[in-house]
């Protein structure tokens, strides 16, 4: 046996001690599973992909060697913690549960510096929380994901209608629109940012100003400025929501959302076009029964 091959023995006892190799031996020999070790392994090496995502966030040793610098929030530090989030471009569809949603682990700091300061100068436990809650939703945006106002009331260790309280004091107080999942993703029954998205459009704004003024995007922005054209030219045409709602495939909640957006000048002249129009109707089937 040759040098190399030896090494290479020494390498096989070693590696094969791991847990990876423990896994595909339970595969093979406890669990039943006859589809060869080949397939067994991929299934392992997925498996153990997806524990590494959803608890460890690290650098890879081949950046840490050629000295590439890094983003500095992939590490974890004293006061950081992983949660799972729904990625921005993961948009929710009619029947898609959250097992079915694609996740993704981000990294939050649970204790910051400002958190700390706060002891010096006094706080209460209601602006903590909600300094908090701000953090983490701008954390989870910038990387990539977006949290709900059930992850927050889980992290807040408080129930979620607090959250939703904690939610509409800050957008009221700052006249921002806070990227929760709800917010971006349109899932909750406020029209917040479809009222800011519509008034930016309706003031001239183009949709890639809208789209970072109001953290949304672009795709996003286009839809909202859609489908608040497509319920005003129906509007022309009827009042009856259940019309609307027929024509345009939209809720009637969120066609009542779009309507109270349109200018009420705007409203009033449709309002008249329409009388006209049913008058002028009246007028034309009186002559042809003469």
């Amino acid at each position: 046996m040759t040098r190399t091959q030896v090494n290479e023995k020494k390498f096989r006892r070693i590696n094969d001690k791991s847990l990876r190799q423990l896994l595909i031996h339970r595969f093979l020999n406890d669990y039943g599973y006859d589809k060869g070790e080949v397939t067994a392994t991929a299934i392992v090496d997925d498996i153990l992909k997806t524990v590494e995502d959803y608890f460890v966030i690290t650098l890879p040793l081949e950046k840490l060697a050629t000295g590439d610098s890094l983003p500095e929030e992939r590490y974890l530090s004293y006061g950081h913690l992983v949660w799972m989030a729904v990625p921005i471009d993961e948009y929710p569809q009619r029947g898609k549960s959250i097992v079915k949603t694609r996740m993704k682990p981000i990294i939050l700091t649970y204790l910051a510096a400002e958190d700390i300061e706060s002891f010096r100068n006094g706080f209460t436990s209601r602006q903590l929380r909600i300094n908090r809650l701000v953090r983490w939703c701008y954390q989870a945006y910038d990387q990539g994901a977006l949290l709900t106002q059930l992850d927050l009331a889980v992290l807040l260790n408080v129930c979620d209608q607090v959250v939703c309280d904690y939610v509409n004091e800050w957008q009221k107080t700052t006249g921002e629109i806070l990227p929760t999942r709800g917010n971006i993703h349109d899932l909750s029954g406020a029209i917040t940012h479809k009222k800011e998205i519509i008034t930016l459009y309706l003031q001239g704004h183009l949709t890639p100003t809208i789209a970072a003024k109001t953290k949304h995007s672009k795709e996003a922005v286009d839809r909202y400025i859609r489908d608040y054209e497509s319920v005003k030219v129906v509007r022309t045409a009827t009042a009856d929501i259940d019309k609307i709602s027929h024509i345009t495939r939209l809720s009637k909640r969120v066609i009542s959302q779009y309507l109270d957006l349109i200018p009420q000048q705007h409203l009033q002249a449709i309002d008249e076009n329409l009388a006209n129009a049913a008058a002028n109707d009246e007028t034309t089937e009186q002559g042809e029964t003469q």
